[in-house]
């Protein structure tokens, strides 16, 4: 039974079949899901593409073992308008056609992570998208627990369509405090700018970039000429540096207090660990190729130099949310990162072009008309 005033039908994207590329992902007309018990039904105002969609996209063998039970409609970050409650769905907090994103790692809230705060690190996370449908669609269901509203006025769509990506970034830099301190970030796509961002906002002295794409570098140097940080940030492109722990170390002032990590690369890991002050923080939130990676020197760049390391997954729920939305109201700001709109999400071929060659930076849908 369709409920009143929604369609029974929406266009979504599905990854259709266990292969690479266009021919495996079609934009199809589906049903409207249904919220069950607990859930929500959300209209999706606006969607943006992560990196693990372009792995899903592409079939990478990183995601080819997680994506549950082909055709699955994929995507995890969004923000939209609630539309209908399922059975016992209805929160004091929530209305429909009430403003909101969602976390979209539903957590079991049993496991020995989940009753010590630590919900982020559930050791039966499900991740919607990944392990269940996601919001590359006009409508998503989620759980009413997963629910986030947000100020629309603080907020808009064109920058809530990618929270969950910002809130990684988020998690990413707040395992220190950055005020006063030189922080080295590694890769700059669409997460290292926001950690840049966060970085600068958060009262950095000193801010190091390290990429290897020139478009990327082109990027990094539009921001920084935009906000006006030249005397704060230095952009390294390593493709042209011979010596690059020793210009990273020199950029931050003889070391960096904080080292974030988001390629993933064995060097740029390397490369943190070298250029890192004695002290330091390291964060590490890029995931690498390969599950093995070869630490050039242990004893000197990492025991003796007494770091501390943090692997990053995800947010911590719902602390990073909090953190995020507080810091909006301070002044955050990363809408100049949607390098692309689309309306509809007929063009989703056309924008996983653009991410591939990295001459975009997020790229945002409007599954249901731009707002």
């Amino acid at each position: 039974m369709k409920e009143k005033g929604l369609p029974s039908t929406m266009t979504a994207v599905v990854k259709t079949k266990a292969a690479p590329g266009p021919q495996a992902t079609e934009i199809k007309t589906v049903p409207v899901p249904k919220p069950g018990q607990a859930e929500v039904l959300i209209k999706v105002l606006a969607t943006a593409v992560c990196g693990t969609d372009k792995h899903i996209y592409q079939w990478d063998s990183s995601m080819a073992g997680m994506v549950d039970a082909l055709p699955r409609i994929y995507g995890h970050e969004f923000c939209g308008e609630i539309a209908a409650f399922g059975p016992g769905g209805r929160r004091p907090h929530l209305s429909e056609g009430q403003y909101v994103s969602a976390e979209m790692h539903v957590t079991c809230g049993a496991c020995r992570a989940c009753r010590t705060g630590q919900r982020h690190i559930c050791e039966k996370t499900r991740i919607l998208g990944v392990h269940g449908d996601g919001c590359f669609a006009q409508y998503v269901v989620v759980p009413a627990y997963n629910v986030v509203p947000v100020d629309r006025d603080v907020v808009p769509p064109k920058v809530g369509a990618f929270l969950d990506a910002l809130g990684n970034a988020v998690h990413t830099t707040q395992v220190a405090d950055l005020s006063g301190k030189s922080v080295a970030v590694l890769g700059y796509g669409p997460i290292g700018a926001m950690c840049a961002e966060i970085a600068r906002i958060s009262g950095a002295a000193r801010i190091a970039i390290t990429e290897v794409n020139a478009q990327a570098v082109a990027h990094a140097r539009r921001w920084v000429k935009a906000r006006r940080l030249e005397k704060q940030v230095t952009v390294l492109d390593l493709s042209r540096t011979k010596d690059a722990a020793g210009s990273l170390a020199e950029a931050t002032g003889g070391g960096a207090d904080v080292v974030l990590e988001l390629s993933g690369a064995e060097a740029s890991i390397n490369l943190g660990l070298a250029a890192a002050r004695r002290g330091a923080t390291v964060a590490l939130l890029g995931i690498p190729r390969d599950n093995a990676v070869t630490i050039r020197d242990y004893t000197n760049d990492l025991v003796f130099k007494g770091l501390t390391l943090h692997g990053i997954i995800g947010r911590r729920i719902f602390e990073t949310w909090i953190k995020m939305l507080d810091l909006f109201r301070a002044g955050l700001d990363v809408e100049d990162l949607v390098t692309n709109e689309f309306t509809g999400l007929e063009d989703f071929h056309e924008a996983m072009k653009l991410l591939e060659d990295r001459s975009a930076m997020k790229v945002v849908f409007y599954p249901n008309g731009k707002p």
